[in-house]
């Protein structure tokens, strides 16, 4: 596995604590002010079943997936492209990849573990920042390109797209 690739995908820092006390954590804490992910393992037996199921568990990163085409909307893995009604849309790769996630399966509802491990290509650790964040950037891309089609919230669960013309 090419755990570059994961790493540089990260929207926040991550930060490890392998036998770490509560005063430790709570400095970790106290310094990262929130803006990392703190995974803590009691020691290094569990860091190494942490890891061996992780990448057991782990989607390949290169895959084949197919032009995905719903209502108005086209998008292309191969090409990275983006359409709705046939106009461009000019998005991020995180956007593509969340929208392209969303729409591949229409009317699903995927949550925020889902999203996380799917489009981050990392395990969920409890935090829902990023994909909150790359959702709302998502919304403004499309607000300004494509009006009618969005990203609806599920309350307490996650996201879906909301394509008119389509199944949901």
């Amino acid at each position: 596995m090419e755990t570059g690739n994961v790493l540089e995908r990260l929207d926040v820092p991550l930060v490890l604590c392998v036998g770490t006390s509560a005063e430790q954590l709570a400095a970790i804490a106290e310094a990262t002010q929130g803006r990392a992910a703190v995974l803590y393992l009691p020691d290094q037996r569990a860091l190494r079943t942490a890891l061996d199921t992780t990448i057991a568990e782990a989607p390949p990163l290169l895959t084949a997936h197919p032009v995905v085409e719903h209502g108005g909307l086209r998008l292309d893995p191969g090409s990275r492209s983006a359409t709705w009604h046939g106009a461009p849309l000019a998005l991020s790769a995180r956007e593509f990849d969340l929208l392209s996630a969303l729409a591949g399966e229409p009317g699903r509802v995927w949550t925020f573990a889902e999203l996380t491990t799917h489009v981050w290509g990392r395990p969920y650790v409890g935090d829902t920042q990023a994909v909150v964040s790359a959702v709302k950037r998502l919304r403004r891309q499309l607000r300004t390109a494509a009006a009618d089609l969005g990203v609806e919230s599920v309350r307490g669960v996650g996201y879906r797209v909301g394509v008119p013309g389509g199944s949901h």
